[in-house]
């Protein structure tokens, strides 16, 4: 293995010195050094004083069983290093930044860093940065090292396996003395059922359910508390919804705009209110599913109708040929053609035109684009051929559908009647 260039890589990509030596440390190692950027300086300890203080730290522990990731400098220009064996050498790869805030149970030197030296010092995500070593270690291993291992033995915001019990033990016993035990697991199978079932009757009944027990504390903040609960509840409806029907690109892309909506919001009540009123938008949508399946009298759809469904949902914004369709699931062109057809009682064109329609409904209800815009933006090849869609499909012109939905017209409207009524 050309191990030289396995350093002079680890030292590009970190944009960072890459110091190899052989044998264990010792206050006489000459490394040699790896790094071709002639801007970097690193002359803030000795090497006798890394071994002093490695030795020290390390107290009986062997590098050979885990990299140790280390920082040094004063609190607000930090930089790190990573002490690592390789195969027959040692190695200390640093210095680094990192993006974000990462607390290390290792820490060399509270000596000052210029902030022209500091900024000189190539910024890196601290995964980057341990894939890097990795690269270096498992060459050489036969039981491969992973990032987590890295971080369990490194950082200091680890949650260990007894903290993880104590705290475990003491809720148990708290819940218990206070007789304040969570609510029922079959009251949350009954709402996940009922939105994979599109039952909008069976879930309100399932949220009105009654119970002395409390829902999980997610947070001791009661706002921070009350946005967890409302993701951990969208997460798991929007997984039922799939479960009933609902395309998984759909129910994801729900399920982010719900939660960023909950993260914003700030009144308690208003939350639960949310949480409420989005699982019962899954559940229209999958009953919406399930009444069009029944029209159809199918119990399951081809997979190459959903896969085709989902190529249309993920291009909408392009110009989308049958054939590219096809072609996408190795299948004839005819043959998906007819089979679409059979299965949904429309031609795989109409689909593609209708889906685009609904899009263009609201793009013109909720946006300010021009008509151009929203052709251009969907993949028409021109605004007239657009309008000649959306009438086909909505028997409306461009026009029509935006004085009579748009939310500036509406709003201009009501203004209008306002100031006529005075």
């Amino acid at each position: 293995m050309n191990i030289d260039y396995l350093a002079w890589h680890v030292s590009h990509e970190l944009h960072t010195f890459v110091r190899r030596w052989s044998g264990e440390l010792k206050p006489d190692n000459k490394p040699e050094i790896f790094c071709a950027r002639k801007d970097l300086k690193d002359d803030y300890f000795s090497f006798s004083e890394f071994e002093d203080y490695m030795n020290q730290c390390l107290a009986g522990k062997f590098v050979s069983a885990c990299p140790v990731v280390f920082s040094a400098g004063l609190k607000e220009n930090q930089v790190a290093y990573a002490y690592l064996q390789a195969g027959d050498f040692y190695y200390l790869v640093g210095p680094v930044r990192f993006d974000s805030k990462v607390r290390l149970y290792y820490h060399i030197g509270e000596f000052e860093i210029p902030k022209s030296d500091f900024n000189a010092v190539f910024s890196s995500e601290f995964y980057f940065f341990c894939s890097n070593i990795l690269l270096m270690c498992n060459l050489f291993r036969k039981e491969i090292l992973t990032r987590d291992d890295i971080v369990y033995e490194n950082c200091e915001e680890q949650i260990r396996d007894s903290e993880i019990m104590e705290e475990y033990s003491a809720l148990i016993f708290e819940r218990q003395e206070l007789e304040e035990p969570h609510n029922p697991y079959e009251q949350e199978i009954r709402e996940l059922t009922s939105i994979e079932l599109g039952d909008i009757e069976m879930l309100k009944k399932s949220i009105g359910e009654d119970y002395l027990g409390k829902t999980g504390v997610l947070s001791k903040d009661e706002l921070r508390n009350t946005k967890n609960l409302g993701i951990v509840v969208m997460t798991l409806a929007s997984r039922a919804a799939i479960r009933g029907g609902l395309m998984p690109e759909i129910s994801y892309s729900m399920s982010d705009v719900f939660i960023q909506k909950i993260e914003e919001m700030t009144d308690i009540v208003a939350i639960y209110t949310a949480i409420r009123q989005f699982e019962m938008e899954y559940a229209k949508l999958v009953a919406e599913i399930r009444k069009q399946d029944e029209k159809k009298s199918k119990e399951k759809q081809s997979i190459w109708v959903e896969a085709s469904k989902e190529y249309i949902f993920k291009h909408l914004h392009e110009k989308i040929r049958v054939q590219e369709i096809a072609d996408y699931l190795h299948l004839n062109s005819s043959y998906l053609s007819e089979l679409f057809k059979q299965q949904e009682s429309m031609t795989l064109t109409d689909f593609i035109l209708q889906e685009k329609v609904k899009l263009t409904k609201n793009l013109l209800t909720y946006s300010p684009y021009s008509y151009i815009e929203i052709a251009t933006y969907l993949g028409f090849s021109s605004q007239s051929h657009m309008g000649k869609v959306f009438k086909k499909y909505t028997d409306m012109t461009l026009r029509q559908y935006r004085e009579r939905y748009g939310r500036e017209q509406i709003q201009e409207r009501r203004k209008a009647e306002l100031i006529s009524n005075e």
